[in-house]
């Protein structure tokens, strides 16, 4: 097994989940490699009087330039997901901490009152 950390082997289940992890990531990027060169060769027919020289050049360069477009909105979208997931981890915090203390002065008004009936009894 591989080390997971400092001297910590990684658990099957760990080590099979990230293998299956890298294979999506590699179908994923086989199929947008793809999808680029056929919308590649889609766009350089368009120009039916280049040359097949000059076809193959514009269809590698739209290809390299869907690629490109396609970094740039998966960059975008891992870093408004890590946004998102910071923003909504702080509000989660909040209310964490607010229900916290809601329910320590409930407790705290409760022992209160029920000490004041045991006095006032007593």
């Amino acid at each position: 097994m591989t080390a997971y950390g400092p001297g910590e082997p990684r658990a099957p289940a760990v080590e099979a989940a990230a293998g299956i992890a890298r294979l999506e990531g590699y179908l994923l990027a086989h199929r947008v490699r793809t999808e680029a060169t056929e919308a590649g060769a889609v766009f350089a027919d368009r120009f039916p009087w280049l040359g097949p020289r000059e076809r193959s050049e514009i269809a590698r360069e739209f290809a390299r330039e869907h690629l490109a477009v396609r970094r740039r909105m998966l960059r975008d979208a891992a870093a408004r997901a890590d946004g998102l997931r910071r923003e909504y981890g702080d509000r989660y915090a909040r209310l964490r901490r607010r229900l916290l203390a809601v329910a320590l002065g409930a407790a705290g008004a409760t022992t209160a009152v029920v000490s004041l009936v045991v006095r006032s009894t007593g």
